[in-house]
């Protein structure tokens, strides 16, 4: 893909964002898309067509973006860490009859994952199919997220699980909300 090819210089976003518009990838104005980026294997329409990013997003390099019969929407001011993969495809784990000796294979299935506005992912995530994380909520480095993670929450592990309530100062809607880890202890506010 020339894309890849792109240096990572500021000056060549606007190129790099006019070259995934003109394959069909919705890319929203601002966005920082480093390369190289990774689609799945089969690089056609649907897997292409399948990617929304956007407006003021920034993509570090080598993400993986596994979009066949399924779409990935990432939000508004999102960050997302370098080799994070959004995985929208898995499969049964039994498969029936399997020691009759037939023909028969697991069963794939596709779903689609929703990133909201002003979520940061940590280096290394791994985002499965189906979920959908909320607005303002990070995940960790190194998480494997398998199920939906709400608005305004700290997750990490795996599998991941909350680990702290963020509170934001600010207007939550308009994404401009400052995140700040709330203690429970004293309730108190860290910066």
């Amino acid at each position: 893909m020339i894309y890849n090819r792109i240096p990572n210089f500021y000056g060549l976003n606007g190129a790099r964002r006019t070259l995934l518009r003109n394959i069909g990838v919705r890319v929203g104005a601002r966005s920082h898309i480093s390369s190289p980026i990774i689609f799945e294997q089969s690089l056609n329409d649907e897997a292409i067509r399948g990617l929304a990013i956007g407006y003021q997003t920034f993509i570090n390099s080598e993400v993986r973006f596994a979009c066949r019969n399924a779409r990935i929407e990432i939000g508004n001011r999102c960050m997302v860490g370098s080799r994070v993969s959004f995985e929208t495809s898995t499969h049964d784990l039994v498969i029936d009859a399997f020691h009759d000796r037939t023909n028969k294979t697991r069963q794939t299935f596709h779903k689609d994952i929703i990133v909201q506005d002003g979520v940061w992912i940590g280096a290394g995530a791994i985002i499965l199919c189906g979920v959908t994380i909320g607005e303002q909520s990070i995940v960790a480095a190194g998480s494997v997220v398998t199920k939906d993670v709400e608005a305004g929450v700290l997750v990490g592990g795996v599998p991941a699980k909350t680990i702290r309530r963020l509170i934001t100062n600010g207007d939550r809607s308009s994404g401009r909300g400052d995140p700040v880890l709330q203690d429970a202890s004293a309730g108190a506010d860290k910066r």
